[in-house]
């Protein structure tokens, strides 16, 4: 009997160091890795968002005209500097494309009359990413690691190689994940706008 008990409080013991780095109560092994991966993705961003946010797309104005594009000579870079983190599946660079497509697509349908519209009332932000950070999905200026650190899973569904995840961070902004499993990891396959 003190040998099942000991083997018991051994079990606990180790289990709790090995789901200590969640940050909350107790989680399954898939939840705690897919919150390691997400966590390992706000990292990298602490280290590398000041290079890969100059690569983003960005809305650009027609020299002596109202118009305006969506610059997205610069997506291919930006794409890989994601991938480039080891935190993304493959299938995330045609996410970054999908949305982009779709606002060249909508700014270049715009007639002149709306474009004249615009610069009469001023443009205020005309995408999501224009109005937020990118990585975190706010609008907050400064993040460091134990803001990372003390993020916690709000909702987790994993069907089977799938997962969607709420990340909530320590001010409860709440934000989405799709991962995807290859092999034995669990990678980003999106997020936040990015789906």
């Amino acid at each position: 009997m003190i040998t099942l008990l000991r083997a018991l409080l051994f079990f606990t013991l180790f289990s709790s160091s090995v789901y200590a780095q969640t940050s909350g109560p107790l989680i399954d092994p898939e939840s705690a890795a897919i919150l390691d991966r997400v966590k390992a993705f706000y990292t990298w961003v602490l280290s590398n968002s000041r290079s890969v946010m100059p690569l983003e797309p960005r809305i650009k104005n027609v020299k002596g005209n109202a118009r305006f594009y969506l610059d997205v000579s610069t997506l291919n870079a930006f794409s890989t500097a994601f991938m480039r983190s080891g935190d993304f599946s493959d299938d995330f660079p045609s996410k970054l494309e999908k949305y982009y497509d779709h606002y060249k697509k909508e700014f270049s349908g715009y007639s002149q009359k709306k474009f004249a519209q615009i610069k009469k009332d001023g443009r205020g932000p005309l995408m999501e990413t224009e109005d937020m950070d990118i990585f975190f999905c706010a609008q907050e200026y400064e993040y460091a690691q134990p803001f990372v650190d003390q993020m916690k899973l709000a909702d987790i569904k994993i069907s089977g190689k799938t997962a969607a995840a709420t990340v909530v961070s320590p001010y409860n902004w709440k934000t989405e994940f799709q991962l995807k499993k290859i092999g034995p990891r669990w990678l980003i396959s999106g997020y936040c706008q990015y789906k």
